[in-house]
C-alpha cells in the first residue's frame, strides 16, 4: 500500500523523505555541538531523583550504563528512530487517501512537517515523542477494543507527562480519536468513559508541578552527564530550567512577549498557517452519526483542543513551536477520520485540473505558502523568510567574493 502511495504521489512522498532527513542532518548537528536545548535536554533523568521530563533521558541513561555506549550516540539514535517511526507510521495512516490540492497545501502548510526545518532549532524537541504515539494510536486503534484502546490511551498520556510536562496540554488529541471511533450511548456514557484517563492527566499534572526540579537536581542531573553534555548545563537550556519556578515564567512572559508583533506574528501565522486545515474541516462530510447518536460539526474537534492548549502560550514562550504540535495533531486526527470513513471529503470537479497554466500557478502557490514563510519558534518580531532566506544567503556570499 506504501508502495503504491508513493508510486502515485511522488512529489509528496519526496517533500516528506526530504523533510526526514533534513530534520535528521539538524539534529546531528545540535548532537556534535551539544546544544543546550535541542539535544542535552534528552539526557535530563532521575540521577538526583525523581523529577519532570526526566523518563526519556533517565531510560537512555540506564541503557548507556547497561552496554557502555556513548551516551550522546544513544540519544542521537534514539530521537532519529523517533523521526523514523513517525514518519513511516504516517505514510500507513496516509496511504489511503486521495491526495487532491488542498490537501496538498494541508500537508505543506508553512507550520507543517517543513516547520523545525525552516526553524532549525525546532528540530529534536519531545514533541516527537507526542507526533509519534498520536500517529502509532491513530494507525492501532481500529485494531483495540475500547477497553484495550482506553488502556493504550492512558499508558501514552503517562510517557507523554512525564517526557514533558507541556505536552499534557496536547492528551485532547489522544482522546479525540477514542470518542469517534467508539460508540457511546449517551454524554453520560462518555464522561464516565473518559473519567479514568482525565484522573490521570490531573495526577501527572499534580506529580510535575510536586516534582518541578530544583538546584539539588540540575547539579546532580549535570554531573551525571558531564562528559557528554554542554559546559553550560547548569546555566542554560532546559535541565537548567529546573531551577526555575514554574509560576516565574507567567510573569517573565508578560515582561518580556507580551506585545504589539508577538500577537501580530503568531496570530496573523495562525490564521494563514491554519488556513488550509479550517478548509478542510469545514469541507469534510459525515459519514456516520459521531458518538453513535448525533452528527456534530467536525470544526469542533479542531477548535476545543486550541482552546484547551491556550494555557501553555501563557507558561511558555516558544509559540511557534505550540501552533507546531497543534497543527500536525490536527493534520494526523483528519487523516485519521477520514481512513477510517468517520467523515469524508465530497468530490468536486475542477475542469481546470489539466491545465498547465493551472499547475504552474498552484505550484507557485505551493512554494511560496508552504516553503516561502513560517512563524519564528520563538521571541523574535519578523517571519522567518523560508526558502528565500536560502537566496538571500547565496547572495550574500557571491557578493562577499566577489
Amino acid at each position: 500500500m506504501i508502495k503504491k502511495f508513493i508510486k502515485n504521489n511522488i512529489i509528496v512522498s519526496s517533500l516528506l523523505l526530504l523533510s526526514l532527513i533534513i530534520i535528521n542532518i539538524n539534529f546531528f548537528r545540535f548532537f556534535q555541538n551539544n546544544a543546550t536545548y535541542q539535544f542535552d535536554s534528552w539526557m535530563s533523568n532521575y540521577q538526583g531523583g525523581f523529577v519532570r521530563r526526566g523518563i526519556p533521558g533517565e531510560l537512555l541513561f540506564q541503557l548507556h550504563s547497561l552496554l557502555d555506549i556513548h551516551l550522546g550516540w544513544i540519544v542521537f539514535i534514539f530521537v532519529c528512530l523517533l523521526y523514523i517511526f513517525f514518519y513511516l507510521i504516517f505514510f500507513f495512516l496516509i496511504s489511503k487517501i486521495e491526495i487532491n490540492k488542498i490537501f496538498l497545501l494541508t500537508i505543506f502548510s508553512p507550520i507543517s512537517f517543513y516547520f523545525p526545518i525552516i526553524n532549525s532549532k525546532a528540530t529534536g524537541h519531545k514533541e516527537i515523542i507526542f507526533f509519534l504515539v498520536l500517529s502509532a494510536l491513530c494507525y492501532f486503534l481500529p485494531s483495540l477494543n475500547k477497553k484495550n484502546a482506553k488502556n493504550l490511551i492512558i499508558l501514552f498520556s503517562i510517557i507523554v507527562g512525564l517526557s514533558h510536562e507541556g505536552l499534557l496540554f496536547y492528551c485532547t488529541y489522544l482522546i479525540i480519536p477514542y470518542l469517534l471511533f467508539f460508540k457511546f450511548k449517551s454524554y453520560k456514557e462518555i464522561l464516565l468513559d473518559i473519567s479514568v484517563i482525565i484522573i490521570f492527566l490531573v495526577i501527572l499534572f499534580v506529580t510535575n508541578f510536586i516534582f518541578r526540579g530544583n538546584e539539588q537536581h540540575v547539579i546532580d542531573i549535570c554531573n551525571s552527564i558531564k562528559e557528554y553534555s554542554n559546559d553550560k548545563c547548569q546555566i542554560s537550556g532546559q535541565i537548567a530550567h529546573f531551577n526555575s519556578p514554574i509560576e516565574g515564567y507567567f510573569l517573565q512572559k508578560i515582561s518580556n512577549y507580551w506585545y504589539g508583533d508577538y500577537f501580530r506574528i503568531y496570530g496573523v501565522g495562525f490564521i494563514f498557517g491554519f488556513l488550509p486545515l479550517f478548509f478542510m474541516y469545514s469541507k469534510i462530510k459525515t459519514a456516520k452519526p459521531i458518538f453513535g447518536f448525533s452528527n456534530i460539526n467536525p470544526l469542533y474537534f479542531l477548535f476545543i483542543p486550541l482552546l484547551i492548549t491556550l494555557p501553555i502560550y501563557v507558561l511558555g514562550a516558544d509559540w511557534g513551536r505550540y501552533l507546531y504540535i497543534s497543527y500536525m495533531s490536527s493534520l494526523i486526527i483528519l487523516i485519521f477520520i477520514l481512513r477510517n470513513n468517520i467523515y469524508y471529503i465530497k468530490k468536486v470537479n475542477i475542469n481546470l485540473k489539466n491545465n498547465i497554466i493551472f499547475k504552474l500557478l498552484f505550484i507557485t502557490l505551493l512554494l511560496f505558502y508552504g516553503f516561502g514563510w513560517s512563524v519564528p519558534i520563538c521571541c523574535e518580531n519578523k517571519f522567518k523568510s523560508g526558502i528565500f532566506q536560502s537566496f538571500d544567503k547565496v547572495m550574500y556570499y557571491y557578493i562577499k567574493n566577489k
